[in-house]
This record gives structure tokens, sequence and C-alpha cells, in this order.
């Protein structure tokens, strides 16, 4: 039978809760000093149908629509966490998997047919989404269904009001659950620039964006991997179409933008020096980081293939072949085992007006999408139950770490990952997620977990793991941190509508202003021109009303 390992405590279950909740408050914290937990669930017992997690005594079966994320791991269906997940509550899931290229246009799909799934789970449905399809009756309101199925959640939202205020629509109903992130450190991107090249042509790590330009330049021109080939380093190299969420958004803090932390430079604004929503595209700083872009691209320094969909293998198969000289992300591991120590991390830099922010940073609310419930389901209170769990300790480590002779063992009373995770030749990062779902894309219906454990199941301190001062996130919070904002019925359509094509038309010429196809003197201002006519004042009208709506 499933249990919990014995040295876990009430008590210590408890301090960890508060710590977690704590950690990604507006207040100072060391994420160094939260006390390690205990690893999930021990299976030493194995699994039998007395599981203390069982929800039904009858096998039930729910159908789920989640991303497909099947080119970094195994189809959900074979995915080992879900097949053992279902051994420990006797429920069955029939995955329903979204390519993540057109998730949003598969989702009002499968929403508007006669055959919808029971559930969407990590499809990271918007506030719009939200309200549309609550208003229909497509999506349940969860409101009444919480308290009666979900006591790990319920004891978070009491704890931390923050996250009941970003669940709620505008009618004031729950229509989905939250990702949560427990610590800033992982909620947080960072610039990993190769420090063997720096050292190969000796430079140091950059504070500011002049010597990063600097850095890059040398990276290419004075054969940084020192393998005899000058052509061969490629100086930035990003994974598969990740310009804009990653690198360019890093990039808004530089340049004085991005002043209310990710999920508000996601939609474009942050607030403006006079107080008021800013739309962050047609501020003029805007146009400088674009053309920063464009000198790297002038000078060779970016990847031919930022702007074209390319496998992520070849990027990491690059960086085990010691050509990359930057990336973004929130550990260097992502990039794979053999490469990841060549990196270090830089949480911000000073920009040509001085300015320094970590403008790609996420508050303890990382979304409100992660779980809804369609009006088809039916065993509602059985499929929050089934969910419920990750936002407990044991849940939230179980979808990370596994379980304990299973994808860990303990060394020296810490959980390590198998071998077979360990040694993956693509980094432990992607040889965890063979296993378990918590890895990659985020949108995840959890609390993630104590960020020391995160590290320590690689057999890491949370500084070798991020490979940077954890201790450094301090120097970077922001004033504010803004969530999706609850938009109106009368909002909702106008908003989608805007947001599809503002988005579609920011993705190309986004490529074309850095690419040189277009000019930033002949071409800039009909590039205004062309926002406003996509709705771009009457979208900031809404998020400013949205704004005011959320500071009350």
């Amino acid at each position: 039978m499933l249990k919990m390992k014995k040295n876990l405590s009430i008590a210590l279950g408890l301090m960890l809760l508060a710590t977690t909740i704590a950690a990604c408050s507006q207040k100072n914290n060391e994420p160094g000093a939260s006390p390690s937990p205990s690893p999930a669930v021990s299976a030493t017992d194995g699994q039998t149908n007395d599981s203390p997690y069982k929800i039904t005594d009858e096998k039930i079966t729910l159908k789920m629509g989640i991303i497909d994320l099947s080119n970094f791991r195994p189809p959900s269906k074979d995915l080992w966490m879900w097949k053992k997940y279902e051994e420990m509550t006797n429920v069955h899931i029939e995955w329903e998997e979204m390519p993540e290229s057109n998730m949003n246009e598969r989702k009002g799909i499968l929403l508007a047919s006669n055959d919808r799934p029971d559930a969407f789970f990590q499809s990271k449905f918007t506030q719009e989404e939200l309200s549309k399809y609550g208003k229909q009756g497509i999506v349940i309101p969860l409101d009444d269904l919480i308290p009666q199925a979900m006591p790990n959640l319920t004891t978070l939202m009491k704890k931390d009001p923050t996250i009941e205020k970003a669940m709620r629509s505008d009618d004031g109903k729950i229509y989905s659950l939250p990702y949560l992130e427990s610590s800033p450190v992982y909620g947080s991107l960072r610039y990993y620039i190769n420090k063997t090249w720096l050292d190969n042509v000796g430079l140091d790590v950059p504070k500011t964006l002049d010597e990063l330009t600097a850095a890059l330049k040398a990276f290419k021109e004075q054969d940084a991997n020192k393998n005899g080939d000058p052509n061969d380093e490629v100086p930035v190299y990003l994974p598969s179409d990740a310009m804009d969420w990653t690198l360019e958004r890093q990039l808004f803090g530089s340049f004085g933008l991005g002043n209310r932390g990710n999920q508000a430079a996601s939609a474009w604004i942050d607030m403006g020096d006079n107080g008021k929503v800013r739309f962050i595209p047609t501020d003029p700083a805007f146009k400088e980081i674009w053309q920063y872009l464009n000198g790297l691209w002038k000078d060779g320094l970016i990847h031919k293939d930022t702007f074209t969909e390319k496998e992520n293998a070849k990027w990491s198969a690059a960086g085990d072949s010691d050509q990359v000289g930057l990336f973004s992300w929130s550990n260097p591991g992502f990039i794979g085992e053999k490469a990841k120590n060549n990196f270090v991390g830089i949480n911000a830099l000073v920009g040509p007006n001085g300015d320094k922010l970590q403008s790609w940073s996420d508050p303890l609310v990382r979304g409100i999408g992660a779980f809804v419930i369609t009006k088809d389901n039916p065993y509602p209170l059985e499929t929050l139950k089934w969910v419920d769990f990750f936002y407990g300790e044991e849940g939230s480590n179980f979808a990370t770490i596994g379980l304990e002779n299973e994808t860990y063992v303990m060394v020296d009373g810490k959980p390590r990952y198998i071998d077979a995770i360990m040694n993956d030749e693509r980094g432990v990062q992607l040889g965890s997620y063979q296993y378990v779902n918590n890895v990659f894309a985020g949108s995840y219906p959890y609390l993630e977990p104590d960020v020391n454990l995160r590290a320590e199941i690689k057999g890491a301190t949370v500084e070798e793991d991020i490979n940077s001062d954890p201790a450094d996130m301090d120097n970077f919070k922001l004033e504010e941190y803004w969530t999706a904002f609850a938009p109106l019925d009368k909002e909702t359509s106008q908003l989608t509508t805007i947001l599809t094509d503002l988005n579609a038309y920011l993705k190309e010429s986004r490529s074309k202003f850095i690419t040189g196809q277009l000019n930033f003197e002949a071409d800039w201002d009909k590039f205004l021109q062309d926002l406003e006519k996509i709705g771009v004042s009457r979208y900031l009208e809404i998020k400013q009303q949205q704004f005011e709506r959320y500071a009350q």
C-alpha cells in the first residue's frame, strides 16, 4: 500500500505550506532557507485496490484534453505517472492530446462538439475563454464544488487570498483551477551565457547590454569553443520559435518595460509613467528592443532558423557539441546534461538608459486556466478530488519526482532520481519527463514543490541547479505583479478578436523587422498604423478598465 515516509509529520507539512506561500508573496525570502520536505509517497509496498488514494470503488473513466508534448516525452496514455496514478485512484483517463501549434483552435472545436472531453488539463485557458465558455454553460462553475472536493486547494486559498482573487471571473464565479509556483527562482527566466566561452575570449560575465553585445561578437569572431573551426559557434541560439516569449520579453526589463511581470507582459501591457496601463509594442522603447535584436541579426549573432519551426533536439545537440553561446530558460538543464555546466545565469542586464528589471518573472498564481470541467462530466466531484492531490505536498512531489524505488531512491537521506533519469543523454530534466508530467510548458493544475526538493532530486543545490545565486532574485523584485484581468461579457469577444489578429501581426512583423525585411525608418509608422487598425486603442481602453476593477 502507498504510504507517506515516516518522517513526514503534519507539523512539517503545515510549516512547508506556510513557507511556500510566503515564497511567492512580495516579502523578502531566501529560497535556500525553507526546510527540505520529505519525498512524496513510498511505493515499496506496491499498489492494491485498498490504496488510500482511491477515489471510487468502481473504476470510472474520464476524457481529458491536454496539450500534446509527445515530441519531448511519451504520449500521455503511456506516461508512467498517469499509469501509476490510475492504480492509485481507480480513475482511468482517456487523453485527447492537442497539438501545441493549434491548441486554441482545437479546444474550440472540441468544446463546440457533441463529444467534448469531461475536463481539460494543462490546456491554458485564457480569462476570455473562461468567461465565454462559462457564460455559455459549457464550462461549469466550481465555487460550490471546491470546498466539498478540494481540501488542499481550499487551504491554499485561505492562506493567500490573491489565489481566489485571481481565479474569479467577472461574474464572481470560478471556472478553472490555478497553476501555482512556490518559488520566485523557478518562476523566472534567466539569460544563460556560455561561461567557458567567456573564459576562452577573456571576458567577464556581462552586467550590461553593451557588455553582452561585446561578448556575443567575441563568440562569433574568436573561435570561442576553441575547436579550430571559427564558424561553428552560434552566439544566440534559442529553442524552437521562442524569440518572443523568451529573449525579447527578458529584454523588456533593460528598456524600462515589463514592470508588472511576465503575465502582464504576455498580454503586452504594464504600468506607464503616467500611472495608467501602457501598451508595450507602441512604446518607443519597444522599437529599441527590435532594433537591438536587428543589430545582432545583421552581425550574424542570432541563429538563422530562429523564426522558423525546428526540432528542439537540434538545439540540444548543438549544446552538446558546444555550439551555443546564449539561450533563455529558468535553469540550464533543459539544454542537456552534457552542456548545462558551461552556462551561468544572468537575471537582468542594465540597458542603455540604466534600466534593470527582471521583467520575466511570475507571482504565486502563474496561471488561472490550468483545469476546467465541462457540463458533460458525469463525475465533477470525483474529478476535482483527482486533481486536488496535486495541490498538496504529496501530489506536488509525486508529479515532480515520482515514487521511491521506481523513479527515485534515497541517498544520504535525500531523494535522487534513478540512474535511467540521471544518465539520460538528453539531460536529467528531459530524462525525468519520460516518467512524470511536471517538467515542461507550465500551466499545470499544481502547486509546484519546494525549491530545495527540485534541486536535491537532481543531486544538486538550488544554486548548482540554476548556475546562479538564488539570493540574487531579491534584487529584482518588482513593485507589483499583475495576474490576468477578468473580462466582462461585452469585452470578451472584442479582446479575443483583437488579440488573435494582434499576436499574428506581431509575430510576422517581429521576424521581418529583426531580419531586415522591413526598415525601421521607412516602415515603423505603418507598423504603428496597422496596430491601430487592429484595435490597439480599444484594447488598451479595455485593459485600463480591467485594471481599475482588478485594483479595487
